[in-house]
Parts: C-alpha cells; sequence; structure tokens
C-alpha cells in the first residue's frame, strides 16, 4: 500500500520536473504550488512515522519487549532501493539542499556532516528558532533548547539536521526514549555514512547509560561500520565492555583509541584499571602512573596507585600515593 502511493509521489515528481524544463512563468507557479502540496504530504508522513515510534516504544517499556531497531534501520535500504533511490538521488544532486549562506551556514554544523542532511528551509521563524536551539545548546539551555528544535522540526520534519540536535538535547535531558526516536528517523532517511556512524555511536551511549550494554556494543559495532577509524566509538567501546567485566577485550579498544589520543589521562587510567582487575599489576600500575603524570590532581588516580603498590608489597610507594589524595 505504501509502497504504491511513494511512488505515485516520485513519479509525479519526475513528471513535473519534465514541465518545468518548457514551462513558463505562469506553469512554474502553479507547478510550484504542486510541489509544495506534495512536501507538506510528505511532512504528514514523517509525522505520522515518529507517532508510530512513540507507541511502539510504549509498547516496549509496557510489556518488556526486545524489539530490534533494525526494523526501523532498514527502511532507506528497503523501501527507497525500490524506489530506484539511485536514479533519484542522481536527479537531485545538484539541487538537492545548498542552504542558502545568508540563512543557515553549514559551518554552524559537527565536523563532516554532508549536504544529505540539509535541504533549503525559507521559513524566517523556523530559521529563527534552529539559531536559537543552537544558542541555548550551548549555553547547556536543554529545555529553552528542544523548544526551539521542535519548532524547527514541527515546521520542517525533513530537516534531518533539526532532528539531529532535537535528538542531543533529548539525550542531554535523560529523555532517551525520545532522543532514540529522532535519531531512528535520522538513520531510516540518511544515505551519508558520517552520519550514520555518528547516529549508532550516539544511540550506543543511551544504551550504555541505560545500562543495557549488548545493545550499546551493537550500535557501537554499527558506527565502525560506517566509519572504521571513529576515535570517540573505540573508547566508548572499551568503557562498556570495562562495565561489563570483559577487561581483556577492553582494553584492546582503550589501546586503539590511545594511538590517536597519546596525551588522554583517562585512558592510560582505564587501561590500567583493566589490567588491575585482571591481576596484572606491574602493567597496571605503569599505565595508571602515567595517568598521574598527565592529571596529577586527580585523587582516584593516587587512591589507585597506592592500592596497586600494595598489592605488590611496596610499602613506601602507597604510603606516597596516599599521602597525595590528603587536601583533595
Amino acid at each position: 500500500m505504501f509502497k504504491e502511493t511513494f511512488i505515485e509521489i516520485f513519479t509525479l515528481l519526475d513528471e513535473i520536473d519534465d514541465k518545468l524544463s518548457a514551462a513558463d512563468q505562469e506553469e512554474v507557479d502553479l507547478l510550484t504550488q504542486k510541489i509544495i502540496q506534495i512536501r507538506k504530504q510528505m511532512d504528514k508522513y514523517i509525522n505520522y512515522w515518529l507517532k508510530f515510534e512513540e507507541k511502539i516504544n510504549y509498547l516496549e517499556d509496557k510489556y518488556k519487549l526486545n524489539l530490534p531497531d533494525e526494523l526501523c534501520e532498514n527502511l532507506s535500504d528497503g523501501l527507497l532501493d525500490n524506489l530506484e533511490h539511485e536514479h533519484l538521488e542522481e536527479k537531485h544532486d545538484d539541487d538537492i539542499s545548498q542552504l542558502d549562506p545568508n540563512k543557515i551556514d553549514e559551518s554552524e554544523m559537527p565536523g563532516k556532516i554532508k549536504e544529505d542532511m540539509f535541504y533549503t528551509i525559507e521559513d524566517i521563524e523556523c530559521i529563527g528558532s534552529f539559531r536559537k536551539g543552537l544558542g541555548y545548546f550551548d549555553l547547556s539551555m536543554m529545555e529553552e533548547a528542544a523548544t526551539e528544535f521542535r519548532k524547527v522540526v514541527e515546521k520542517e520534519p525533513n530537516f534531518l539536521i533539526g532532528h539531529f540536535y532535537l535528538g542531543m538535547v533529548y539525550a542531554e535531558m535523560s529523555l532517551y526514549e525520545k532522543a532514540l526516536n529522532e535519531f531512528r528517523l535520522i538513520l531510516a532517511l540518511s544515505q551519508n555514512d558520517y552520519v550514520n556512524a555518528i547516529i549508532h555511536n550516539f544511540k550506543g551511549n543511551i544504551y550504555a547509560e541505560k545500562e543495557q550494554f549488548e545493545k550499546a556494543l551493537e550500535e557501537f559495532k554499527k558506527a565502525l561500520d560506517f566509519d572504521n577509524n571513529f576515535i570517540d566509538v573505540f573508547f566508548n567501546t572499551g568503557a562498556t565492555l570495562y562495565n561489563m567485566g570483559e577487561y581483556q577485550d577492553s582494553i584492546e579498544y582503550f589501546k586503539k583509541a590511545l594511538k590517536y589520543y597519546h596525551e588522554d589521562w583517562e585512558l592510560f587510567y582505564y587501561i590500567g584499571k583493566a589490567y588491575g582487575n585482571l591481576g596484572q599489576f606491574q602493567e597496571a600500575i605503569y599505565y595508571i602512573e602515567r595517568s598521574a603524570e598527565l592529571n596529577s590532581s586527580y585523587a582516584a588516580i593516587h587512591l589507585e596507585l597506592g592500592v596497586l603498590y600494595e598489592l605488590i608489597g611496596e610499602k613506601n610507594k602507597a604510603r606516597e600515593h596516599y599521602s597525595k589524595i590528603k587536601g583533595y
């Protein structure tokens, strides 16, 4: 049923494309109105999809169901491929979304997020809400940021960067199911590997916060499938494995991150703690001593070293580190 509806929509867009190539101004105006009507129709579908996700999450929580996220994430692979997505993408590459630099600048967006999260938005109030949302987000005023980003996605449901920021805000507010809804929507519609990688990483962090560690690992693995050099995922995977008691595996991922972050005291600290939990005290001392060199003011480092030195019988060194804890 839905497939036929969307095929009709894209066929209509192809017909409009053909007519626009030879249209006079009056015809252009009429065809523009048709495009606006189609966009409004598609916006309704996106809103229905979000309401559907909210209902699914409610049922999952109420009845303790374990529903795989793949049901949502494979939407683009299943539906769009059947709609000859490659052909459509090629046709729209030139016009899909260069935001007017006088409106919203891509430099305001994170790192390597590319243009497929954008399309031109003309509504001045919507642009203003987006900018306000960014400002509130930078000031850690999350409730205010959420209000502004909700205005954006309600008015422009297929403006994916709005959903991206709204999802991050919800995650910061510990509204995890709402955050997951926004991230699932992006994954269903995005064709950008880097975007998909960072969304899976965010989802993994949410599941880790909820102590659903197996789900978190699944998301981190998917993030690395899209970007196998995603350094933050190495640390996040290591931290999750550590919390699961999988210390040897956690060390492997922490060390992958350490290749890029040579002066990160936290990486040295957790590698050391993992070795300590494995009973490999000399290795643990080596890494935590490196952590102390980088951050001598963190009391837990000296406590950890004090315990380790006691375990190997070096009482004087243990007392030396215990003494550094005093006054913190």
